[in-house]
């Protein structure tokens, strides 16, 4: 653990930050979470064999935050899989659910998503993103693109997205996300909530800008039709079920 004068032994949060070859936008993150007003977290950081900067960057922060830096092995990678492991090794009641490429929008942004919890009946606040590059270069317009969705009411959705969410770390013990899938386990966990009871929040104010850089690249526009594939078999999933993990949790 790469120790922080000033991080509590017992973090109330858990930030899984999962990475692979971020050296653009990484220590951007880290900054933003730096100036959060919220401070009581540490971060679990699960790394994909990553060939750039990332690591070299994220040392750098190590004496402003907590940092646990875990590293995957060659092939070992998946979307629930990386989550989980980030996860098994956190120390708090929440997990705040990360990519490497997701800026939160403001200071305040893990105080405001935290406050939903104040509700036992939520087991995970999500929120809207900004899919524009735009955002990490230039904040300010960045806001103004993401401003819209700054609009929009917070509400209970039957859906979350990991690019960035909070949720009950006592509740994902009892259901994982599920390492069966190839990934929108996120909509898999949420729905798997709903049905046992509990509410899913999309808070405009958990917000992040977020992209993947991946226009022009090959595939790209076959992603979409791949989510919806995916989630229309999960939407057929009986419920409550169990999940699966290679994990002991």
């Amino acid at each position: 653990m790469l120790k922080n004068f000033s991080a509590s032994k017992k973090p109330l949060v858990s930030v899984i930050i999962r990475t692979k070859n971020e050296r653009r936008t990484i220590g951007k993150l880290l900054q933003i979470l730096v100036n959060q007003i919220f401070q009581n977290f540490e971060i679990i950081l699960v790394d994909d064999n990553s060939i750039d900067k990332t690591l070299d960057i994220v040392r750098r922060y190590s004496k402003k935050l907590s940092i646990k830096i875990v590293k995957l092995k060659p092939g070992e990678f998946s979307h629930p899989y990386s989550i989980n492991l980030g996860i098994s090794k956190a120390k708090g009641r929440y997990a705040c659910l990360l990519v490497g490429h997701s800026l939160p929008i403001s200071e305040t942004w893990l105080a405001d998503g935290l406050a939903n919890f104040k509700n036992p009946q939520v087991a995970a606040v999500s929120g809207y993103y900004s899919i524009s590059p735009v955002g990490y270069f230039f904040p300010k317009l960045g806001r103004l693109l993401i401003l819209p969705f700054l609009k929009i009411r917070k509400d209970f959705f039957p859906w979350m997205t990991n690019t960035n969410a909070l949720i009950r770390k006592n509740l994902w013990k009892k259901y994982p996300f599920d390492e069966k899938l190839p990934e929108c386990e996120d909509y898999d966990w949420g729905r798997e909530m709903i049905t046992r009871g509990y509410n899913i929040i999309k808070d405009p104010k958990f917000n992040v800008f977020h992209s993947h850089f991946l226009a022009g690249r090959p595939g790209f526009f076959r992603r979409l039709p791949r989510w919806k594939r995916i989630c229309a078999m999960i939407g057929k999933r009986k419920r409550p079920r169990k999940s699966f993990t290679r994990l002991k949790i």
